[in-house]
């Protein structure tokens, strides 16, 4: 009876969360700055994680989840300090380490983070992902040889990496095969139909390959707009798609918001004079070609193409 009563006890101290231990001031920490960050208020769970960080700075956890965050934020530059502190207590940390190369890229510092991930590229070179950020950084460089070959990597490491696809398929696109890269890009919007980015660019390579693939590039950007309907990319691409096909009154919109916004874009601009022309509104295309003046007189202009495709969204985000 009293061993039993004794087990009974001992099962009870186990159980009751009143008498469980306490949590450390690290753990009560990170705790109250995710149940912050999930109510939305990622400022306060920015102020609970600094001031932890700094009553312990030798917790590698504390200074992760800080980077983590200040990453999120598009902090990078703040993001690099503190996943810096973090890979000085803990240098074999891949989540860390990868972490940090993103948010070298994302602060447009490509060569460092080039260099970086070479640094530990023994200890990393294994994983998909250090290949994916290793293509991203030449790929920001516009090394496209060598950013293809560390996406084909990645690509061959973890197939349904699709980011490394999307930029694997960019890369193809620089180097002229613009029907191989729509191969890659059909096949992205059929496995992530959600993703407007994919589907804008696949327009853009539709039309890059012939106007006889105009149906299916509006359709593509249709689907991007029902996405992001304030995207400015998705609208410039969408506006562009529409003025090839000559459907100058549906374009016309679009061009007039782009400028409205970036009243420097040359390209919308001489867009608008052809729009403005070929539906009769003589004056407002004279307007358009006095503004062009201008603007070729405060800098000349560049010959008009596309813009290149952005890089997909960083996974560390997600």
């Amino acid at each position: 009876m009293l061993k039993s009563a004794a087990a009974l006890f001992l099962l009870f101290i186990l159980i009751s969360p009143n008498l469980a231990p306490a949590q450390t001031p690290e753990q009560s920490a990170l705790a109250r700055s995710s149940a912050l960050i999930k109510a939305g208020k990622a400022k306060q769970a920015q102020a609970v994680l600094a001031a932890a960080s700094k009553a312990h700075p030798e917790s590698e956890a504390l200074h992760a989840a800080l980077g983590r965050l200040l990453f999120k934020q598009q902090k990078y530059e703040d993001a690099v300090q503190e996943l810096g502190l973090a890979l000085q207590i803990n240098p074999d940390s891949r989540e860390n380490s990868m972490l940090l190369a993103e948010s070298l890229i994302g602060w447009q510092h490509y060569g460092v983070a080039v260099d970086f991930l070479h640094a530990v590229q023994k200890k990393f070179g294994a994983f998909p992902e250090f290949h994916y950020d290793l293509g991203l950084a030449y790929y920001s460089l516009n090394q496209t040889k060598d950013a293809k070959s560390e996406l084909e990597e990645a690509a061959r490491l973890a197939p349904d990496l699709d980011r490394a696809q999307y930029l694997l398929a960019a890369c193809i696109a620089t180097e002229g095969d613009y029907a191989k890269a729509v191969e890659i890009f059909r096949k992205l919007v059929k496995d992530h139909p959600q993703n407007a980015t994919y589907w804008v660019t696949y327009a853009q390579m539709l039309m890059r390959v012939g106007n006889e693939n105009i149906p299916e590039a509006l359709k593509a950007c249709r689907r991007a707009r029902a996405l992001k309907p304030r995207d400015l990319h998705v609208q410039y691409v969408t506006a562009t798609v529409l003025l090839q096909a000559g459907h100058f009154a549906e374009a016309r919109p679009l061009f007039e918001r782009l400028v409205s916004v970036s009243p420097k874009e040359l390209t919308a601009h001489v867009a608008l004079v052809r729009i403005y022309t070929q539906l009769g509104e003589r004056e407002l295309a004279k307007q358009q070609i006095e503004i062009v003046h201008q603007i070729e007189k405060e800098a000349p202009a560049k010959p008009a193409s596309e813009p290149p495709p952005p890089a997909p969204d960083n996974p560390a985000l997600n």
